[in-house]
């Protein structure tokens, strides 16, 4: 039986909300403008009542349900994940399912400072990190990590807001519009080198590990701050897994999770980065294995048993070839840049563990991924072009405002 598809779009305005991917497919048969339920999200007004904002995004949505018989709703935005987790209960009256956890639950992960608290209560490697109750805080808080330092907002998503500061006048440049403590963000460690791993796992509502898929990053958008690979590979990692799955455990959470980490050279031991609660926008790393994420985490929603899935194909590559390109533009002006602020201006790298690829090394590693033997599978959004093109379009656009956002971090 045909069903009918429909996209909320949202933005600053209507014609921001028409501009996005999703709603700009062929395959959507209705389109309906919702306000946006973000500004509150980043400005760090977390409570769990609704705000003005708030409350009239969720009853767009409800209209929209009522209005096109939906039943499920699989938030996949931090901002929204963390509306919907608020008002469950009143989708549930009129028969919409949302798979996540409540948001007491999903408060943990969505707050970054109470996730390193958690990580910390049951001895998880995280990086050292201090939540600012005032400007003065800043410099003790500096002599003790020591530059670089992290700049992160307590509150955030897709890297927005994430600064790398390299001395005391810039951390206070980065952060002399803050007024208030909602407004300070975390400080935090900066972790050395370059390897990052992203382990996305399910548990049902007991705990138990359903699955696990663990991805090593090969190249990023952006080298030094940027949480958007362009190339990863599928690898075996159980324990680290293991030790994942036994973080998000600990606080009762059940469904799809993210936990992303990164080795830290200096110990050798995986350092948390953040955990993101939701399937987020690389689902397709799995997907594309033939892994039903959704329906697991939809079937442990409704309290169902879900066959545990053990192996899945490792040493696959996994690639997003307009991306990457996107990628290769800016890791060249990042060499160049690089080059003449170490060899000419005698700048300090950053991170003397995280320099860019050279020329030839950079070559050298897409050749690797796009012409060996390796099994290879490929992003939607470049074998599905010819089908859809528009939502390609408008996807590789938006990915690529993020390389242009994160520009300032180039050649350091």
């Amino acid at each position: 039986m045909p069903t009918r598809s429909w996209s909320p779009s949202y933005g600053e305005t209507r014609l921001s909300a028409r501009l996005s991917h999703a709603a700009n497919s062929r395959l959507v048969d209705g389109r309906y403008y919702v306000p946006s339920a973000v500004e509150d999200w980043r400005a760090g007004n977390i409570q769990k009542e609704n705000t003005e904002r708030e409350e009239a995004y969720i009853q767009a949505v409800l209209r929209v349900c009522e209005v096109e018989k939906i039943d499920i709703i699989f938030p996949s935005w931090d901002p929204t994940v963390y509306v919907f987790s608020k008002n469950k209960e009143r989708f549930e009256k009129i028969g919409v399912l949302i798979p996540i956890p409540h948001y007491e639950t999903m408060l943990i992960p969505l707050d970054k400072y109470r996730t390193i608290q958690v990580a910390q209560e049951v001895r998880f490697p995280c990086p050292r990190t201090y939540l600012p109750e005032s400007r003065d805080d800043l410099r003790w808080i500096s002599k003790e990590l020591g530059f670089p330092l992290v700049i992160k907002p307590r509150f955030g998503s897709a890297g927005r807001g994430i600064e790398m500061v390299a001395d005391f006048s810039e951390l206070s440049e980065k952060t002399r519009h803050l007024s208030g403590v909602q407004d300070i963000p975390l400080i935090q460690e900066y972790i050395p080198g370059k390897q990052r791993l992203d382990f996305n796992l399910v548990l049902d509502r007991k705990g138990d590990l359903k699955f696990s898929f663990c991805s090593r990053e090969l190249r990023h958008l952006v080298r030094v701050s940027s949480n958007f690979p362009t190339a990863a590979e599928s690898v075996d990692s159980y324990p680290f897994a293991m030790h994942a799955a036994r973080l998000v455990r600990h606080w009762g959470w059940w469904g799809g999770v993210t936990v992303q980490m990164k080795f830290d050279p200096r110990d050798g031991i995986p350092k948390l980065m953040e955990i993101n609660p939701r399937l987020g926008y690389r689902l397709w790393l799995r997907t594309e294995q033939g892994i039903n994420e959704p329906l697991m985490c939809l079937k442990i929603a409704r309290g169902e048993e879900v066959e545990a899935i053990k192996d899945h194909p490792v040493g696959t590559l996994l690639l997003d070839p307009m991306e990457d390109l996107m990628g290769l533009c800016l890791g060249f002006i990042d060499l160049l840049i690089y080059k003449f602020r170490i060899g000419v201006r005698r700048k300090a790298p950053l991170d003397p563990l995280n320099s860019p690829m050279g020329l030839r090394e950079l070559i050298q590693s897409y050749r690797e991924t796009y012409f060996s033997a390796k099994r290879r599978i490929f992003n939607p959004y470049f074998t599905d072009f010819f089908q859809d093109p528009a939502v390609s379009l408008f996807w590789w656009l938006q990915f690529l405002s993020l390389g242009f956002r994160a520009a300032s971090q180039l050649g350091r």
